[in-house]
């Protein structure tokens, strides 16, 4: 089907009965984004230019909790969750999938194509995003899966793009996927001691997401579902952003860099990682495509299987 098929038949299914949102202005936003808090509501607004695109704004704040500014510059991290954010409103907002539906990532990348559009961090940033929404498919008269393509520009300048792939299910078919049919009830989170916050250049033990490491390379990763961004609200699973943030600091440690800036980051998500079992950050450097750049491959582990995997590429001195 055509996108504009899958968008009829969509809002169809949405005054058939499914839950819409009836709030307005920023909680709207809040809603269509999955945030819980609204400080952690990047985008401000939208609008349609087409009905294949979306342009929206994005407010980066001037201090943020987690994703701390360094150097003058905005934490690139904050594109990667801009992108995120961009995917859940362009399937609510531009293809008509209900709010109380779930969101499975199964890949996403993103560049920092230009870090100069990072700086500036002693104030907030308007970042203005175009956002593209290709391969929409349907199933039972629903959307079920579409991709993402998001251009990032500050003052017309752009400096940042990424793409993200997504299926869309509603609740009992999420259910069915995730728990075959019987919801599990899991264990408590799994938090071994952390690595010093030094190494991972983060100054709060409570924003470490690797604990020390069994051998070099390979740490157990540390879930605290009572991390006010990283849980912004309960989950039956860990969050993709909790991923690409243990991707990092993987990557700072094997580099020895605790101040090492993102360049890009892509990561697949083949399995969902449980929060209650033992998880294993695999992370080795791939590639040295510079002298100021070194690709580092990481993989999550749990229960003898990949659960996710990708790769982020470093600043280096």
């Amino acid at each position: 089907m055509v996108l504009s098929d899958q968008v009829v038949l969509a809002r169809q299914a949405v005054r058939a009965g499914d839950r819409a949102p009836e709030t307005a202005g920023r909680d709207l936003v809040r809603e269509f984004v999955h945030r819980r808090n609204p400080a952690e509501v990047l985008l401000a607004d939208w609008e349609h230019d087409g009905e294949h695109r979306l342009r929206c704004r994005a407010d980066w704040p001037r201090a943020h909790r987690f994703y701390t500014p360094s150097g003058g510059r905005h934490d690139a991290l904050l594109v990667v969750e801009t992108l995120r954010q961009a995917g859940l409103l362009a399937a609510h907002v531009g293809c008509g999938v209900p709010v109380g539906h779930s969101f499975l990532m199964d890949r996403l990348t993103c560049a920092v194509e230009d870090p100069s559009g990072l700086a500036g961090a002693g104030g907030p940033a308007d970042v203005r995003l175009v956002v593209d929404i290709t391969e929409v498919r349907g199933r039972r008269g629903r959307v079920a899966d579409l991709r993402v393509d998001v251009v990032f520009r500050r003052d017309g300048l752009r400096f940042a793009a990424g793409s993200g792939w997504m299926r869309c299910l509603p609740p009992s078919l999420y259910q069915r996927v995730r728990w075959s049919g019987e919801r599990a009830e899991g264990g408590p989170a799994v938090v071994p001691p952390p690595v010093d916050p030094r190494v991972v250049g983060r100054a709060a033990v409570e924003d470490v997401v690797l604990g020390e490491p069994d051998r070099a390379g390979r740490f157990p990763l540390r879930v605290d579902t009572a991390h006010p961004v990283l849980f912004d609200h309960p989950l039956d699973h860990v969050p993709g952003m909790l991923v690409f943030e243990a991707m990092r600091q993987a990557g700072r440690v094997v580099l020895g860099g605790p101040d090492a800036p993102v360049f890009g980051c892509s990561a697949d998500f083949p399995r969902f990682v449980e929060l209650d079992q033992r998880c294993l950050v695999e992370a080795e450097v791939s590639a040295r495509p510079s002298p100021s750049a070194a690709q580092v491959s990481v993989r999550l582990v749990q229960a003898g299987e990949v659960r996710a995997r990708g790769t982020i590429m470093l600043g280096v001195r």
